[in-house]
């Protein structure tokens, strides 16, 4: 039998029917490998998707792990220095309370002793207080309570920072007046202490007006220079009386040339009449509510720094001739004649 050439088709026709047969079987059997080939290749493409999305899923997994490990590290660097932050509070409101407490400790003492000082004064303020002023011949006397008349006086201090069962105390000051003070100190209104102020010669209530000023009572400072302008500088009969409350009004024409009234405070002071302060000192001087019903002259005076506050200007005010560097004048009714 001779080969076969297998370069050449077999036709159907030349063959057997088991050739036949075999043949159709070998075509069926290679179409049948050829679908398996690509269903394998389907589902090797199939698988290899599968896979790539999985690594993908993992791979955010991955870098969201990372994040929530970097922002857990975060907090926890801020929750350590939140510690940190309130360990130093801690300290600092535990040393401020130690502070605290200790100022609350002093002060609790210095109020038992101020309690203690006042109930001693309480049981000495009717006792009697002996004052040596500047070596004085004459020693003075009187009740603890009358030298604390006035709390903000330096007599009143003095009391309350005198030590307890003190005989004597001595003020270095000089005690020609200080009797004048006393009086002041035991009159019981105003009007009756400048009974008593007026008395006095005029040079001797500027000596007292000094007194006055160091012993801290405004009050008598201010009945003292009023004592100094109601009197007529030749004769001492007084040239303002009492209008209202606080107020004075002139009784007549006053005459005020050639005074010293450096730093006085004319307040509520009615010039109903003609006044005259021609050639006098007013430096720093203040008219304060003042009623200007008549001619005021200010002829040739000093009024450097003088102020003139909420008054009434009626009548002119005259200041020919007066030195008003930095005065505050009223803004009418001020006249400077050539």
């Amino acid at each position: 039998m001779s080969a076969i050439d297998s370069s050449k088709p077999i036709s159907m026709e030349t063959t057997t029917p088991l050739a036949q047969a075999f043949m159709i079987s070998a075509r069926k059997i290679a179409e049948e490998l050829q679908k398996l080939e690509l269903t394998k290749d389907q589902e090797y493409k199939r698988e290899d998707e599968e896979l790539k999305s999985k690594l993908a899923v993992l791979s955010g997994q991955e870098e969201r792990i990372t994040q929530e490990r970097c922002t857990l590290e975060q907090k926890k660097k801020e929750l350590a220095d939140a510690q940190a932050k309130l360990d130093h509070d801690r300290k600092t409101f535990e040393t401020n309370m130690a502070e605290r407490e200790k100022r609350f400790e002093q002060l609790k003492e210095d109020f038992d002793s101020m309690q203690r000082r006042a109930n001693a004064m309480l049981e000495d303020n009717d006792s009697v207080v002996e004052f040596d002023v500047g070596g004085h011949p004459k020693k003075f006397k009187t009740f603890c309570k009358t030298l604390c008349r006035f709390p903000d006086s330096t007599l009143a201090q003095l009391m309350n920072a005198k030590p307890v069962n003190q005989a004597i105390i001595f003020i270095d000051r000089d005690g020609q007046h200080f009797d004048a003070i006393l009086s002041y100190l035991r009159s019981e209104h105003d009007e009756q202490a400048m009974q008593i102020i007026t008395r006095y010669p005029l040079d001797a209530i500027r000596d007292i007006l000094e007194e006055a000023k160091y012993y801290n009572l405004r009050q008598l400072v201010k009945l003292l220079n009023w004592a100094r302008i109601r009197r007529n500088k030749d004769s001492d009969m007084t040239l303002f009386e009492k209008e209202g409350d606080n107020g004075y009004v002139t009784k007549e024409e006053v005459d005020l040339t050639e005074r010293n009234f450096t730093g006085f405070r004319f307040e509520k002071v009615h010039f109903k009449h003609g006044t005259s302060f021609q050639g006098s000192v007013l430096e720093r001087a203040v008219f304060s509510k003042c009623k200007f019903e008549a001619v005021v002259s200010f002829i040739d005076t000093d009024l450097r720094k003088a102020q003139f506050v909420d008054c009434d200007v009626i009548a002119p005010i005259i200041v020919t001739g007066a030195n008003m560097k930095g005065a505050r004048l009223p803004d009418h009714n001020v006249q400077q004649d050539d």
